[in-house]
């Protein structure tokens, strides 16, 4: 793996410590990150409430509100069209739950993903037949349903389409209203999740209502739903999702729900919240029910202020969440038994069976293991395939399957992930076309990016503060990395199949380690350059410093 050392501009170093009053460390860790200016670099140590924007710089915020707020005031019925992923769940609950709260009649519809597909499509306008509403809101969905929102406004209904997604070659403009930062070139950030931008309209409405003091309160209930679904999604912690995200793990059990799906997926209750409890823990329980069932159960979690009924509902989700990891363990072995390396640079695989709720998930594992874009398509007896593909390698692979969007159905998604269907006699003409276009594409060589060199001197007190500052690390704005050189190692020893356990001392000071992915050189005691990212270990109530490396080259 190469390793590459991060050299930030010294001008920017030097100006973020003098104006941002930061230490040289915390200055060369966020220019590495974009962060250029006092005033952002402020918004990620200090104040993150800096990196709010202002929700009516969406060109079509205030034509959305306005029409929102007739909607209270007249009594008049809302729907909100939902998704059935963590993220769609997650803003359909914020959403409904301001509403309602405002006094609104609001009904919501989150599609069936096996009968009626993601987001508004004929089938499930079918559905909706026999309601009566006279506005349809949107959320996580939307920008790319041209036919079918005609149609609603040819109803007499008004169509309000919040989104994230990458709009197509048309926009439906026969909506009310479109909010989207992919297609709102005055919002000055693009990497809104679904509930971000749901969270966005809410702010709008209650400034419209009530003011700031409203948009405040708006906020402080519902950031907790808005940081499940942006770290969910794997959007970028940066601007305003590092707002939502860093606030809303430390209020994540106001949530009723998910203070009773922690507790049933058996998270301390009294720890703090990491970007991993939610993305590896919370988010795949909240996520099952769409996948395996219906989403309807986590949105009734996440809205619920019965005590029993949570309890109910999480053990539920945690039952349905075990069944989809056998489902795409499943899937997962398959595919890589099936999968041969052609030389193109992504891998598409199809087959019959496939339960179609897990092929998402399945295809970004897989990604990982195979080391470029893959994309998976399941056939359940029918001549109508189903396909979701994620990215690697920082490839765009909308823009990659694109190059057979004319041989797909309902395709949408963004530069990491895509989901379309397709007819059985056109899947080998989709995998020529889009393995064709990927010979075009550059795969970027797997690296690890350095921030600095330092020496186990470093690892204070003071030292572990300054990260703490930084903190949340994810997507975007990934957990420093350091090289410690001239390192011994010791006391190697297995934890499981991949888990690596020893001891590193350099010098006179001795801390212990541990890995999670096999490394190739470390094999046996001896000196060694480490690259590893320091963190705070945790057993048996006791806390201490330990290194997670995530390579190493052996000296001697």
């Amino acid at each position: 793996m190469k390793w590459k050392i991060l050299n930030p501009d010294p001008q920017v170093v030097s100006r973020l410590i003098q104006e941002a009053d930061i230490t040289e460390l915390t200055a060369k860790i966020l220019a590495n990150r974009g962060i250029k200016n006092t005033e952002q670099a402020l918004g990620y140590i200090s104040d993150p409430l800096r990196l709010l924007h202002d929700p009516y710089l969406f060109k079509n915020m205030e034509k959305a509100t306005e029409r929102i707020v007739r909607v209270i005031k007249n009594k008049e019925k809302i729907l909100i069209f939902g998704d059935y992923d963590a993220d769609g769940v997650t803003a359909t609950a914020i959403l409904y739950l301001f509403l309602k709260k405002m006094g609104a009649s609001v009904e919501i519809f989150i599609p069936d993903r096996f009968t009626q597909g993601y987001g508004l499509t004929q089938r499930s306008l079918k559905k909706l037949e026999a309601q009566e509403f006279s506005v349809l809101v949107t959320v996580d969905c939307g920008i790319t349903s041209i036919e079918e929102t005609a149609w609603l406004t040819s109803q007499g209904i008004d169509v309000i389409i919040t989104d994230h997604h990458t709009p197509g070659a048309l926009l439906p403009t026969m909506a009310y209203a479109i909010i989207n930062p992919q297609c709102d070139p005055e919002y000055p950030f693009k990497g809104l999740a679904g509930v971000g931008v749901a969270l966005k309209l809410a702010e709008g409405v209650a400034l419209a209502l009530e003011g700031d003091n409203l948009r405040k309160e708006v906020l402080k209930e519902y950031i907790p739903l808005a940081a499940v679904g942006t770290v969910a999604d794997v959007m970028q912690i940066v601007d305003e999702n590092r707002f939502f995200v860093k606030y809303g793990l430390r209020k994540l059990t106001d949530n009723l729900g998910l203070r009773w799906l922690s507790r049933i997926a058996g998270i301390q209750e009294d720890k703090n919240f990491s970007l991993f409890d939610i993305s590896f823990i919370i988010a795949p329980r909240i996520n099952a029910p769409g996948r395996m069932s219906h989403a309807a159960k986590a949105l009734k979690l996440l809205t619920t202020e019965n005590e029993a009924e949570a309890e109910k509902i999480a053990r539920e989700l945690n039952k349905e969440n075990s069944h989809r990891q056998k489902e795409e363990e499943k899937v997962l072995e398959e595919a890589l038994s099936i999968y041969e390396d052609d030389g193109s640079n992504i891998a598409i695989v199809y087959q019959n069976g496939w339960h179609p709720g897990v092929i998402g998930i399945a295809a970004s594992k897989m990604a990982r293991r195979v080391k470029k874009p893959t994309v998976l398509i399941s056939f359940n007896g029918s001549e109508m395939g189903r396909g979701s593909g994620r990215s690697y390698a920082n490839v765009d692979l909308y823009n990659l399957m694109a190059a057979a969007s004319n041989i797909t159905k309902h395709f949408g998604g963004h530069r990491n992930a895509v989901g379309f269907s397709v007819e059985k006699d056109k899947v080998e003409q989709l995998i020529e076309k889009v393995k064709e276009k990927s010979l075009s594409v550059e795969l970027e060589e797997e690296s690890l990016e350095i921030d600095d060199t330092i020496t186990f001197e470093h690892l204070e007190v003071s030292f572990l503060r300054e990260l703490l500052h930084l903190s949340p690390f994810g997507e975007g704005f990934p957990e420093p990395q350091f090289i410690f050189k001239d390192v011994l190692i010791r006391k190697l020893r297995e934890a499981g199949r991949k888990t690596l356990l020893f001891e590193a001392k350099q010098k006179n000071v001795v801390i212990d380690a541990i890995s999670f992915e096999p490394i190739e050189e470390m094999k046996q005691e001896g000196i060694y350059d480490l690259v590893a990212t320091v963190e705070i270990s945790e057993w048996r109530g006791k806390k201490r410093l330990r290194l997670r490396c995530k390579d190493a080259k052996r000296k001697r």
